[in-house]
């Protein structure tokens, strides 16, 4: 598992040289969204930095992608205005570094993201609770507000990995290959989740599952409510797109 995985999208990178020489365990990856994406998913890094000459459409995409997922994510870029730094930190970048910049700095400023992440712990409970939901895997149960709901085993599978990384982009190509060992059209996953959804609005009464369109899927947790939700507003009153 890489401390830091690098997105190279420059002729002549440095983060990672400079990285590894200070003992950080640093991966990197160029490509389509999709592979960056993969080796996200693979190394589950702690920070992605995106190294870019300037900040371009690729590497907004990169952002908008990652974001609200488990990784801090920096962007590095060679030159920047002040207008491509606000787009990167609205892109969903957690941080912005121009060049110039020393290596002392980029190291420093590197271990204060990684600071910024909780270590990871393996997941040991049989139940899963977000909300008023509970996920029980040792029974197979699924319930809302203690009331049982009925659903089929794949819709079962599909909550089990949402609500296991609650809060976290999970993209569509993981839980194809995660509930059906391959990289099937992903049409079936997308009716699975919306009848799973149908269901949990219905028990609920708020919309737990968040689509990130042509990406993936996020089951929202009480946090994200509360910051959404206006003071005095009614649970049931939350809308998620």
């Amino acid at each position: 598992m890489a401390q830091v995985m690098v997105v190279e999208e420059r002729d002549e990178p440095r983060a990672r040289s400079v990285l590894a020489a200070e003992g950080l365990e640093v991966e990197n990856v160029s490509g389509s969204i999709e592979v960056v994406l993969k080796a996200v998913e693979t190394e589950l890094p702690r920070v992605v930095i995106v190294e870019t000459t300037t900040f371009s459409r690729p590497a907004s995409r990169v952002c908008a992608v990652l974001q609200g997922g488990a990784s801090q994510i920096a962007v590095l870029c060679a030159h920047a205005t002040e207008q491509e730094v606000i787009a990167a930190y609205t892109a969903g970048a957690d941080a912005v570094i121009v060049e110039p910049v020393g290596m002392h700095e980029l190291v420093a400023r590197v271990r204060a993201l990684l600071r910024r992440v909780p270590a990871r712990t393996e997941a040991t409970s049989e139940v899963v609770v977000v909300g008023p939901i509970a996920l029980d895997r040792a029974r197979r149960q699924l319930t809302v507000n203690g009331e049982v709901m009925a659903v089929p085993r794949k819709e079962f599978d599909i909550a089990e990995m949402l609500m296991s990384r609650a809060g976290t982009l999970v993209s569509r190509v993981q839980m194809t290959r995660e509930l059906w060992g391959s990289n099937r059209d992903t049409k079936t996953l997308d009716v699975q989740v919306g009848r799973l959804r149908t269901k949990l609005v219905a028990a609920e009464g708020r919309q737990r599952i968040i689509t990130v369109r042509g990406v993936g899927y996020r089951f929202a947790t009480d946090d994200e409510f509360a910051r959404d939700e206006p003071a005095g507003s009614e649970p049931n009153q939350q809308c998620s797109t």
